[in-house]
């Protein structure tokens, strides 16, 4: 009868340099993962400064957004390359009376967009504070909008919006979030980070 023995024979072919090198090679892929995620991050975070001193604004919007400043508004950027609605991120001015409430602007805002966009409805509104500890409304609300597609025309979009409302000197200062229903969660983040950023 023979007696085989199987065990060292696996641990002799490996030298000890072969083993550091396969440590090495671990914490190289392991740098270079991190190196690459924080790329990613960084490219998908980048921003862009917009300062108005004329209106007393400065924003940082994401970089790839286009900017818009000929409207009703101080300023407004839209992610062209969103399927479905352009993700909008929007900043306006209104002059309003000493004695107006957020509910009067919330009151006008309704009137205004309730003849402008089909099926316009008022979701929510509540009371939040800023970063800064500024005091202002959340209105949230979704209308429809028609699709940019002619093709497929009879299929329209749903688009959720957030107004930011902060009554100071005499104004309005109405911060805008629109975003196809569809992406608004996943959308949310990067209007958070332009909020926090505002300075107004």
């Amino acid at each position: 009868m023979a007696v085989i023995e199987i065990g060292g024979a696996s641990q002799s072919g490996i030298t000890q340099r072969q083993r550091w090198g396969h440590y090495f090679a671990v914490f190289y892929a392991a740098i270079a993962l991190l190196i690459g995620i924080n790329l990613r991050d960084s490219s998908v975070n980048a921003v862009v400064a917009y300062s108005n001193t004329t209106a007393g604004i400065r924003a940082l919007y994401p970089r790839g957004w286009l900017i818009d400043t000929d409207g009703d508004y101080v300023f407004r950027v839209r992610d062209l390359s969103a399927g479905g609605y352009k993700t909008t991120i929007q900043v306006a001015i209104e002059p309003v009376a000493p004695t107006a409430s957020s509910r009067n602007i919330v009151d006008a805002l309704t009137l205004a967009r309730s003849q402008r966009v089909a099926a316009y409805t008022p979701l929510s509104r509540s009371p939040i504070s800023l970063s800064d500890e500024r005091e202002a409304l959340a209105l949230e609300y979704a209308y429809v909008e028609p699709g940019d597609n002619v093709f497929l025309s009879a299929i329209p979009n749903v688009v959720s919006g957030l107004d930011i409302i902060v009554l100071q000197r005499g104004q309005a200062i109405i911060i805008s979030f629109l975003s196809d229903s569809d992406t608004y969660d996943s959308n949310y983040p990067v209007f958070q980070r332009f909020l926090d950023a505002l300075v107004f």
